[in-house]
């Protein structure tokens, strides 16, 4: 007989394989080559000169639709929808606004490979190593602005709902900019590592990971005409999940996993030095000898596969993989406890939930 978890698994990838495919369609009707001078001319307008739309598909064009064609799960658009669908609307009849979040964290991929001096994502090479350092950095803050043109111009919201979705973008991309801030100040350690605390790594994480996956659950509870509270809610479901997903993120970048693979082996973040709640719990541990050696060799910044192996023997070796496994579900159970309370059962209710599954069992 066919395992129950199993089942509703497979079930759950196959909707989002689904969703996917309509969700690339928008995203290939809006960065795809195909439609590239119609967009550019949308974007624009008429300025009285003729602008060089060979140039902007060679410099934002072609390497956008580089980057979002490799793929990915489409989980923030995805959630979009399924949190419109709480509110008893036909999530499809929205689909162009649930690529606002896909398009924001594509931005922020391609300044975090830039950052983390990155060679490889999704298996290839990185925005910058293809096209440029200084295409990549352009193309990065392009991306910050450009899916909100499908909001302002949209006649399917009213003018109260677009400043509102106006208003938590602002806000959950400044959080992004300084969690994102707070990590570079820990992996360059501009300040002691041993002063910082689990719970400043939580925050760092509920800012910098979660203020994407939150503004896609706000965004979809504002199309679906929530009120103030339930926003609340959802965004901060979202940003928890936000937290899960970097938690478990940290712990499979040391160990032979998809998410290792992706960016080119294991150990990736052992050689930018990264500070994650795997670190602090080892070194909250750790005698005063292995405590000195794991912070020499992550603040060496090395790519030696022999250095790397021997950081994430010390962080295994005071069980901090187990400890970090545990913190990530118990966080995300605990904030859908929260939704499952306070939302009547449904098909879209059903479906976060199998989300929720999903990424407590991820290794892509």
């Amino acid at each position: 007989m066919e395992d129950k978890t199993n089942r509703e698994t497979n079930d759950f990838i196959t909707f989002m394989k689904e969703q996917g495919k309509l969700i690339n369609q928008k995203l290939e009707e809006s960065l795809g080559n195909e439609n590239s001078k119609q967009n550019i001319q949308k974007l624009l307008g008429r300025g009285g000169y003729k602008y060089d739309s060979n140039s902007i598909e060679k410099s934002i064009i072609d390497p956008a639709w580089y980057l979002v064609s490799q793929g990915g799960k489409r989980l923030r658009p995805v959630f979009t929808l399924l949190v419109i669908g709480l509110f008893k609307k036909d999530f499809d009849d929205y689909i162009e606004f649930s690529i606002i979040p896909e398009v924001l964290h594509t931005g922020t991929l391609i300044h975090d490979d830039i950052e983390d001096k990155s060679i490889k994502r999704r298996n290839a090479d990185c925005v910058h190593i293809k096209y440029g350092l200084d295409i990549a950095l352009n193309l990065g803050d392009f991306m910050f602005y450009f899916p909100m043109k499908a909001l302002i111009d949209s006649d399917k919201l009213s003018t109260e709902q677009k400043l509102k979705i106006t208003r938590e973008y602002i806000n959950d991309m400044l959080k992004l900019g300084i969690g994102q801030g707070v990590d570079l100040a820990w992996h360059n350690y501009l300040v002691n590592i041993s002063d910082i605390s689990e719970e400043n790594y939580l925050r760092t994480a509920f800012d910098k990971t979660g203020a994407l996956l939150g503004f896609a659950a706000k965004l979809g509870a504002i199309i679906g005409n929530a009120n103030e509270k339930q926003v609340e809610a959802l965004g901060k479901f979202g940003a928890t999940i936000g937290v899960s997903f970097q938690i478990r993120d940290d712990y499979l970048n040391i160990e032979n996993s998809k998410v290792s693979d992706s960016k080119g082996g294991i150990g990736d973040d052992i050689t930018e030095g990264k500070v994650t709640l795997f670190v602090l719990h080892a070194l909250k541990l750790a005698n005063p000898t292995d405590k000195k050696r794991l912070i020499d060799i992550l603040n060496s910044h090395t790519s030696n596969d022999k250095l790397k192996k021997e950081a994430s023997d010390l962080l295994i070796k005071y069980n901090s993989d187990g400890y970090v496994k545990d913190m990530a579900d118990s966080l995300i159970e605990e904030s859908w406890k929260e939704i499952d309370s306070a939302f009547p059962d449904s098909p879209s209710k059903k479906r976060l939930k199998e989300m929720v599954g999903f990424i407590l069992n991820r290794n892509f």
